[in-house]
């Protein structure tokens, strides 16, 4: 049986430390890597709704008049003024991945959906504000800046408003218009997904792209981290209906 010389012993010791050096160093970087990839896709609120009652006290928060409560597991959100608007009580990162199902029981409604809602000199708006009563301007041309997305359009009356919009509030701006309304249908459940990175604002329905716009500062600097909520406005026989609402940080 050969032996190996000393030479060569040193030469495989050598050769064997730096790929254990290259194999160490490799892990480490995957390891930093996948722990920022669990990070960015953190589930930061997650509800189904199977509750017997909404807590608005702790999690979630109530403007306007109407009905905020669960039905059969779903919940059911009903205006009986100038609208109302279902906030959760928490601040969300400005980059995140925003999900629920929705259905309408008529069409005489529209849903709008907040994020990044702050005070226009950065106030938190359930603490720092004057309290609001639902009226729509009151979220677009008042003291909140916030983006907000339009879905299923409909005048209390029945009247349909074809297409859908992006606006950067404060100031009411429309900077994204699609037609047609990809959500008409009434008692049909919809998968509505909302990504917001940096400016890039993207927004699909049953997996099919709807919005894709990126702020341009037209109207201000891109908005940051704030809060979200879900606002319907219409007739009082008409409820929106929200469940399986996941948020993820990006």
């Amino acid at each position: 049986m050969k032996r190996i010389s000393i030479m060569n012993r040193l030469k495989i010791t050598v050769w064997l430390s730096a790929i254990a050096v290259i194999m160490s160093s490799g892990w480490v970087s995957l390891d930093k890597q996948v722990e920022a990839n669990i990070k960015k896709n953190s589930v930061l609120f997650q509800t189904s709704f199977n509750e017997s009652a909404l807590d608005l006290t702790r999690i979630w928060h109530l403007e306007g008049q109407g009905k905020a409560q669960i039905d059969n597991g779903r919940l059911a959100l009903q205006d009986t003024g100038e609208g109302i608007v279902l906030w959760l009580r928490k601040d969300f990162p400005s980059d995140l991945k925003l999900q629920f199902d929705m259905s309408f029981n008529n069409n005489r409604g529209i849903g709008v959906f907040f994020i990044s809602a702050k005070g226009v000199k950065g106030e938190d708006i359930l603490e720092d504000l004057p309290k609001r009563n639902g009226s729509y301007p009151q979220y677009t041309k008042g003291s909140i800046n916030c983006y907000g997305f339009s879905l299923h359009r409909f005048f209390p009356d029945g009247r349909h408003n074809a297409g859908i919009n992006i606006r950067k509030n404060s100031g009411f701006h429309i900077v994204n218009h699609v037609e047609p309304d990809p959500v008409v249908n009434y008692n049909q459940t919809y998968h509505v997904i909302i990504e917001k990175i940096g400016g890039w604002l993207r927004l699909w329905v049953d997996g099919d792209p709807v919005h894709d716009w990126k702020d341009d500062g037209r109207h201000g600097p891109a908005l940051k981290e704030g809060k979200i909520g879900f606002r319907i406005r219409g007739h009082s026989s008409c409820i929106m209906y929200l469940d399986n609402i996941v948020i993820n940080s990006l």
